[in-house]
């Protein structure tokens, strides 16, 4: 019976350790690998030029979230064989380095991988904008007149926007806009504004995209008329002076949402030189788009 016993124990212990070896057991992983993305916009120039600045990526395998990842990341996927990967563009959300959400402007990418151990998959997303965006203002400085024009009120000589295709256009070759501030008058500042718009779409997502780059703050804004003739400028957003060309994806949705119905609007774009004794400034690809 001691002896029955004594089986039993041995027995119970193998069953354990051979239990704890298979949890011990480390399945060895496949991976992808995330390359920076493109964007393809409407040959017609209907959505303006293919800027792009995605950093991010959520990721999805088969419909089921494994994270945010950023561009050029090696994820290991616990898997193998036929499976599913979405990435969907995460932007900083106003420019907000410590917030990312997807961009809804976006389709997302999408393609099946035949995944296997050790082996690397790598991922190149394509992106388009979807069907439903609406672009009531493009500006990309490439066509024959301009989308803004002069504030008059604020305007000093000396202070001007030009279309500079050289070396430090966004592209070299093609035409972005380059800012001189050289008036001289103090305090002042150029404001750029664009032609009347009437009734946007409220509670819709609503963004308004810009590449930029200067060494003095840039303010975007907007103007709200309402039907009574009450006219309320707001400030949306401070650029800071950046040395390389950046992008913004600004959210206005709760901008359009708080100024009412019946509203109508102009998008400015202003600029001071401030302390600045060689002030200079670069904008291009100014877009608004929402949802329709």
């Amino acid at each position: 019976m001691h002896m029955l016993n004594r089986l039993v124990i041995i027995f119970s212990l193998f069953l354990v350790v051979f239990a704890s070896c298979k949890k011990m057991e480390v399945i060895v992983p496949s991976y992808i690998y995330l390359s920076p993305s493109k964007l393809i916009t409407k040959s017609d120039n209907s959505q303006g030029d293919a800027s792009v600045r995605i950093e991010d990526y959520y990721v999805f395998q088969n419909g089921v979230v494994r994270g945010l990842f950023g561009v050029n990341a090696r994820i290991p996927i616990q898997a193998t064989g036929k499976n599913s990967i979405r990435v969907s563009p995460a932007i900083k959300y106003n420019g907000m380095a410590e917030q990312r959400i997807i961009y809804p402007m976006f389709n997302y990418y999408e393609s099946t991988f035949d995944l296997v151990q050790n082996k690397v998959d790598t991922i190149k997303p394509v992106f388009t904008f979807v069907e439903n965006a609406v672009f009531p203002l493009i500006e990309d400085y490439d066509g024959s007149g301009l989308s803004l024009e002069y504030n008059m009120s604020t305007k000093q000589i000396g202070d001007t926007l030009l279309k500079d295709n050289g070396s430090k256009a966004l592209v070299p070759g093609r035409f972005s806009g380059r800012v001189e501030l050289k008036s001289g008058v103090a305090n002042s500042f150029l404001e750029l504004y664009s032609k009347v718009f009437t009734n946007w779409p409220r509670f819709t997502p609503f963004y308004l995209e810009l590449d930029y780059k200067s060494n003095i703050p840039i303010v975007i804004g907007m103007y709200a008329t309402s039907q009574t003739g009450d006219v309320t400028k707001t400030a949306l957003y401070v650029l800071n002076p950046k040395d390389n060309w950046n992008k913004l994806y600004l959210d206005m949705e709760a901008d359009i949402n708080r100024a009412g119905a019946g509203m109508q609007y102009r998008i400015f774009v202003s600029f001071s030189k401030g302390n600045e004794t060689n002030p200079e400034a670069w904008i291009d690809n100014l877009k608004v788009v929402y949802l329709d």
